[in-house]
């Protein structure tokens, strides 16, 4: 990977390789900079000093040499992104006192809450919590539910966690889903987790019906309180259960932020927590999350006098460390969605038709890439149309079988080392799955000429013999 970083432990900060042209002579605390940037997530964040990268293969700076189509997994920091993290990071390094800080903190908290609120449509709707990954956030909203009916059993229903994430059947159930410390509850009331499957043995995904039928099944054997995870869009931008059982309460996971502004304050409205993030789709760093939740929900907890419990997979993330790690994360990631607000609906939706086609014809030009059914277009907005293109591979040798996805994990690894970065492979069981997916970047700055590079090089992978995880064989 271009550009090594290594870490100074003694110093707590990052020495910047040969990518220190990366930061304007403006940045003169560089090193102190990634240091706050990477403070406040999990172990997913932490850079390798072999690599250079955290575990989904990004760098902690821009990296305009790669080609990334990877916004269903994470994305490298974008450069307007550094510069306004910078200048957070340097307004609030540059306090003279302690109470300034906290002054100059709480600033841009209230910014990036008020930018959420607008973009979404929220304002007067929720209230924002920032928390430090969508997982996290996720946690956040089910401790509050958890706050509401103290000591009361919660069974929480989710997808199956190939299409949600790791951590998130942890998270769900109230528990620390990270660190030594991972699966430790966070609550003292029980609870459990329910996972539906959204794809059938082959791969393809199960009707709607079908797949509301086993969440009304999961809802009518739950134990104590229902909590359905209603998942909008899951890992390959599959939209699930598209209708909720009558008796259960929602938590609706938008961390993909492959949804309309309109469609989240609905949500809002029927007094559903709202998980967000600035990553994914938007492309800011990964590790920021935040939750709305509704107003109208705030009052009972506050009368109860219970406080939402710490939440995080760590016992103290909301530190002013582990706090400005994630304010800066956002703050990297808050133009970006602004932007994408303010263009036309028409634009995005004319441009992921574009992207759809080419993607599609891409596949197609293949013969060992297999697509794997996702999302069917619906309505006529953006959101409505895929934006997540998974796709097996087949093994050269033998093209009968599917790649599974410990094969894959090293063909990933084998892309990224080639500067190709895709969403990380998915597991479907017998085989696994590869995702290109279009960003907010890519749509309000159409080109398909990285997807060209992309094709270009997975042609020329799918030919070699597939390798685990560890295999480092270069691309040429």
């Amino acid at each position: 990977m271009p550009g090594v970083w290594t870490a100074l432990p003694q110093r707590g900060e990052l020495a910047v390789g040969s990518q220190r042209e990366l930061f304007p002579a403006s940045l003169a605390h560089g090193n102190r900079l990634l240091a706050a940037l990477l403070s406040g997530g999990d172990s997913r964040i932490a850079v390798d000093p072999i690599t250079g990268t955290n575990k989904y293969f990004c760098p902690p700076a821009p990296a305009p040499e790669m080609t990334c189509f990877s916004s269903c997994t994470g994305s490298p920091i974008p450069q307007r992104g550094l510069e306004a993290a910078a200048h957070c990071y340097g307004e609030i390094a540059g306090a003279l006192s302690s109470r300034q800080r906290t002054s100059r903190m709480e600033y841009y908290q209230h910014g990036i809450k008020d930018s959420l609120l607008r973009h979404y449509g929220a304002a007067g709707l929720a209230q924002v919590i920032l928390r430090p990954s969508g997982t996290d956030a996720l946690l956040a909203a089910a401790l509050f539910l958890a706050a509401e009916r103290p000591g009361e059993p919660m069974t929480a229903i989710i997808p199956s966690a190939s299409e949600t994430g790791t951590g998130v059947p942890l998270a769900a159930a109230c528990r620390r889903f990270d660190g030594p410390a991972a699966g430790s509850p966070l609550t003292g009331c029980a609870s459990a987790v329910s996972e539906v499957q959204l794809r059938s043995s082959d791969g393809q995904p199960l009707s709607g019906e079908e797949v509301n039928r086993g969440f009304a099944a999961a809802v009518k054997n739950a134990r104590g309180r229902p909590v359905v995870f209603l998942t909008h869009s899951s890992k390959t931008g599959l939209v699930a259960p598209t209708e909720i059982p009558e008796g259960a309460d929602v938590i609706v996971d938008a961390c993909q932020g492959r949804i309309t502004s309109d469609c989240v304050a609905a949500y809002l409205r029927r007094g559903w927590p709202v998980a967000v993030t600035g990553s994914k789709f938007f492309g800011g760093p990964a590790f920021s999350g935040a939750v709305l939740l509704p107003r109208a929900r705030l009052c009972p907890v506050r009368h109860s006098h219970q406080s939402l419990p710490p939440s995080g997979p760590h016992p103290a993330p909301d530190g002013a460390i582990g706090r400005l790690g994630m304010l800066l994360r956002w703050q990297a990631a808050i133009g970006i969605i602004e932007d994408f607000g303010q263009e036309a609906s028409r634009k995005m939706t004319d441009g992921l038709r574009y992207f759809g086609s080419a993607v599609t014809q891409g596949l197609a030009s293949i013969p060992a890439l297999v697509p794997v059914g996702g999302l069917p277009p619906e309505g006529s907005g953006w959101a409505g149309l895929p934006s997540i293109f998974t796709f097996g591979v087949r093994d050269p040798s033998n093209h009968g079988r599917m790649q599974t996805v410990a094969e894959l994990r090293g063909l990933h690894r084998r892309l990224a080392q080639g500067g190709i970065l895709l969403g990380q492979p998915v597991d479907f069981g017998r085989f696994g799955g590869l995702r290109i997916a279009i960003g907010a970047q890519d749509l309000m700055d159409v080109s398909t000429a990285g997807l060209e590079r992309v094709f270009a090089m997975l042609e020329e992978a799918a030919s070699a013999p597939p390798s685990r995880a560890g295999g480092r064989r270069p691309l040429h």
